[in-house]
């Protein structure tokens, strides 16, 4: 494709990104932007703030009562606090940094409309549509991205643009299928890694391609898999040093890069150059000098390692797990679409998995001709639909990855030659993907349960109220629902803490606040509240089961509970604080 061609299609794919994100902007309420992005601020602004210190994960606003250890990369940080200081030169410091929660969305938004352009085209090939007909094509396929463009609104500063950025970057390197390209394999691989677990099975999908790719002397597999081992080993290393430290390089943290996956991914990726360079045998040779090493490798790291052979989850208590996790729609499997009534996610779901459907004889096709990249690049987004299936947290990736694959069947049905075969492919794999998708809303019934205290315990009962009441306490350790303790970080002044937010590493207070506020007996509240110098909670016009929840059922009726000195509001608020008189409190 020719530079005017190609800028073209940049322009149209960035184009329609930016309708998404301001048709989202239209009803005042964003898609995407939750408490992860509150969060992220909340530990961004940290950093930036005298007491903040790059190596140290701490977050003292949360205190379980044990202080959070944030698993967030600094990785993610680092934009947003280098644009943040660059514009404090030009304008107050506050407001440096919320232009910088909107410059660096938009501008991860221009790089994935170029990753999304180049692929698009390069797995198009030398289609012969019209140049129209190609415009109106790649619109069509943003336009199924809807749910990855939204990622990158401005205010959307959690790690998942970065994930889908990293995934983009990944499949372009195998396309490429040179040099450049094993480079920008390992440097996206890496990069996913150091941002979190969730692209753990995209990178080792990718690289278990390469090795079979290695092992069968696939043409140009030797060149790509020497340089995304070499890249790979440094941006571990130089992400290692620049974003954890000595310290955090030997800590043991099963939920993030920390030692277990800074061992695996300098092991593996040298293994596999080391393989490169060294073995040029048979291709048993090869498959036996690559496993021999990867095996003792995975075993040694999982005696080394033991506590991280239960996942990334074991940290959560059994009360957080069923009050809190279990209640978590992307956590589940795509089940949970119909009972929770998700249908424009199901249609979307049946279209992009019909198109992955009917291109599968291509795919077959290019397996036979060992054209690698292609056949790859359809794996992962295959990948990405099946682990989306079993967990619709991953939904975000495969919305990234399969509408790529629209030109291309667009391309072959409108080719003369094959039209016929593609008309076949098309029908079966829509009425296929359809039946299927169709016959589950007679098998899965719609489920909406009613809710339960723990419910309303987990929404922001206090949104919009007036928080001043905490500027005439001394600062301390507040008990609160998990599901108000942000408005309470954003409104409070400094040296207050919260006792739990809705993330997996808190769970040791939400388990406290479960036990305080639901538990019917005094010495399990009493314990539960111990560390802690206030309780809060905010008025609620919802009736809740005092037999249930004894102390959440009298303090959001506005009732007074023995032990707790309701702290004076200087302006009328539901918001209320209680000072713990821990020798009264019952």
């Amino acid at each position: 494709m020719d530079a005017v061609s190609a800028t073209r299609s940049f322009g149209v794919v960035f184009a329609t990104s930016l309708l998404i994100v301001l048709a989202d902007f239209a009803d005042g309420s964003l898609f995407n932007v939750d408490v992860d992005d509150q969060l992220r601020e909340l530990q961004i602004r940290f950093l930036l703030s005298e007491k903040g210190s790059w190596y140290d994960p701490t977050l003292p606003f949360i205190a379980m009562p044990d202080p959070y250890l944030s698993p967030w990369s600094r990785l993610v940080d680092l934009p947003y606090v280098v644009i943040a200081k660059g514009l404090s030169l030009v304008m107050p410091a506050g407001q440096a940094l919320q232009a910088a929660f909107w410059i660096w969305p938009l501008v991860m938004l221009a790089i994935f409309s170029l990753l999304v352009t180049s692929l698009a085209t390069r797995l198009f090939g030398g289609s012969a549509l019209p140049q129209r007909t190609r415009m109106i094509t790649l619109a069509l396929m943003t336009m199924f991205m809807a749910i990855a463009v939204l990622e990158f609104v401005p205010g959307r500063i959690d790690h998942h643009n970065v994930q889908i950025l990293c995934l983009l970057a990944m499949a372009l390197g195998l396309c490429r299928w040179d040099r450049t390209g094993g480079v920008l394999i390992g440097l996206a691989s890496a990069a996913s890694l150091i941002v979190g677990l969730e692209g753990l099975p995209f990178v080792a999908f990718a690289y278990s391609a390469l090795v079979i790719a290695f092992v069968l002397e696939v043409r140009g597999a030797r060149a790509v898999v020497w340089a995304a081992s070499l890249a790979m080993f440094a941006a571990t290393v130089v992400g290692a040093v620049a974003f954890l430290g000595g310290p955090g390089m030997l800590s043991v943290q099963c939920d993030a890069f920390s030692a277990p996956y800074i061992a695996l991914m300098l092991g593996f990726s040298g293994i596999l150059g080391l393989c490169c360079i060294l073995v040029r045998s048979h291709a048993l040779v090869r498959l036996a000098a690559l496993a021999v090493p990867s095996v003792a490798l995975l075993g040694a790291t999982g005696f080394s390692f033991p506590a991280c052979l239960a996942g990334p989850y074991a940290v959560i208590d059994p009360l957080s797990q069923a009050y809190w996790f279990d209640r978590i729609w992307q956590e589940h499997s795509i089940l949970s679409f119909y009972a929770g009534e998700r249908y424009s996610l199901i249609v979307l779901f049946a279209l992009l998995a019909a198109a992955l459907l009917a291109v599968m004889p291509l795919a077959v096709r290019q397996a036979r001709v060992a054209f690698a990249p292609w056949l790859v690049v359809y794996g992962l987004a295959v990948l990405a639909l099946v682990l989306t299936i079993l967990q619709t947290r991953y939904i975000r990736f495969p919305v990234a990855l399969a509408p790529l694959f629209l030109p291309v069947l667009l391309g072959w049905a409108s080719d003369g030659a094959e039209r016929k075969y593609s008309s076949r492919a098309i029908i079966a794999a829509v009425t296929l993907c359809w039946a299927i998708l169709a016959g589950l809303f007679f098998v899965v019934p719609p489920f909406q349960p009613a809710a339960d205290v723990v419910d309303y315990m987990a929404s922001d009962q206090c949104a919009g109220q007036d928080f001043s009441v905490l500027a005439t306490a001394t600062p301390g350790r507040i008990a609160a629902p998990n599901g108000v303790g942000m408005s309470i970080l954003f409104s409070a002044p400094d040296g207050f803490s919260v006792a739990a937010l809705p993330f997996h590493r808190a769970s040791p207070g939400m388990k406290r606040m479960y036990e305080a506020f639901l538990s019917s007996d005094s010495a399990t509240r009493r314990a539960a509240l111990a560390p802690f110098d206030y309780v809060a909670v905010c008025r609620s016009p919802l009736k809740v089961d005092a037999e249930r929840a004894p102390l959440y059922a009298a303090l959001s009726a506005g009732r007074d509970w023995p032990g707790l000195v309701r702290m004076q509001s200087p302006h009328e608020s539901d918001f209320q604080l209680f000072r713990i008189d821990h020798a009264a409190l019952r």
